[in-house]
């Protein structure tokens, strides 16, 4: 269910579209490599899980619990102007504030489509609010809160397998049964 939950907010950001067409991905330690290769990527917005438990059972047999979860948003821009731009933006970029509160709008309240309990949001942290090499760089990460449901003894479905690459086999005329070249293919980005 975290992996449902974490690709349906990535998945209502990204489908939202947003005039400034923020990169919309999962977090993956993107700050941990520096402001230098993460600020090309800005505006961006990250989604990541935070954490989940202790869960609770509803009923007295105790076949079905109930976990909290958090899951993490992290918005980030870049101004030429100043710091300040980069948290308010101006005519011409957008701030961080602006999309904090576009967050806000698509996600709180909403379920999903799944069964969970509706996202609500949580603390907001500032990640970085400085001067990097002539940009004005800013990042904020708010936590939103669900809940989900674990049924004992049931399985978790298992997502489909991505396609990550195609083979072809190219075949001359006549043919004699054994292909004559062969291509792979690589699929870059996510598949549905």
């Amino acid at each position: 269910m975290i992996s449902q939950i974490e690709e349906a907010i990535k998945r209502r950001i990204a489908e939202a579209g947003l005039p400034y067409k923020p990169t919309v991905a999962t977090y993956a330690g993107e700050f941990d490599d520096g402001l230098e290769a993460v600020i090309r990527s800005f505006p961006a917005i990250w989604v990541v899980f935070g954490n989940d438990g202790p869960g609770k059972p509803l009923a007295s047999n105790r076949r079905v619990w109930r976990f909290p979860a958090m899951f993490v948003v992290i918005v980030a821009a870049r101004n030429l102007r100043s710091e300040a731009s980069g948290r308010k933006g101006d005519a011409s970029k957008i701030g961080t504030y602006a999309m904090l509160a576009d967050v806000r709008r698509l996600l709180i309240n909403e379920d999903l489509g799944l069964e969970i309990a509706e996202l609500s949001p949580g603390r907001t942290r500032t990640l970085v609010n400085a001067r990097f090499k002539g940009n004005g760089v800013s990042a904020y990460a708010t936590e939103w809160h669900t809940s989900y449901d674990v049924v004992l003894g049931e399985l978790a479905p298992q997502e489909p397998p991505m396609l990550e690459r195609i083979g072809l086999n190219i075949h001359l005329v006549p043919d004699d049964g054994v292909a004559d070249a062969q291509d792979i293919v690589e699929l870059q980005g996510e598949n549905p």
